[in-house]
């Protein structure tokens, strides 16, 4: 049987904002408990996190972000006592000016571990 661990990770980008005239950065922080292999739950993790990243900051923002500007960090995994169908999302936008950064909360979110199958609706007797 393999033991339950907590996975945290943490998905961020930051630019040059010439409208605000300061360093703005948008991160995400994600935490799940799974059970499996470690590096298995990391990728899935990684790949709904990335995908839900961009999606959030286009909706945000109005502008895509690409891959290569998002940076995807983990934690090292604790344990965990039972596992979670759900992600729990934490966010922040900071911007730093001077010698100062500012940090704003963002709304908290929960996201589902598995992607929902989509495919044709089924068709009943005719």
């Amino acid at each position: 049987m393999t033991a339950f661990r907590k996975y945290r990770m943490t998905v961020a980008t930051s630019w040059y904002d010439a409208t605000d005239r300061g360093a703005k950065s948008y991160e995400l922080h994600y935490s799940v408990a799974r059970r499996g292999k470690i590096r298995t739950v990391r990728r899935t993790l990684s790949k709904r996190g990335l995908q839900y990243f961009q999606t959030s900051m286009y909706r945000r923002l109005r502008k895509w972000t690409p891959r290569g500007k998002i940076k995807v960090s983990f934690e090292r995994e604790l344990p965990a006592v039972r596992s979670e169908r759900r992600i729990q999302i934490e966010g922040r936008s900071m911007l730093y000016r001077g010698k100062r950064w500012w940090a704003y909360p963002l709304p908290h979110r929960d996201l589902s571990y598995a992607r929902k199958k989509r495919g044709r609706p089924k068709r009943g007797p005719q």
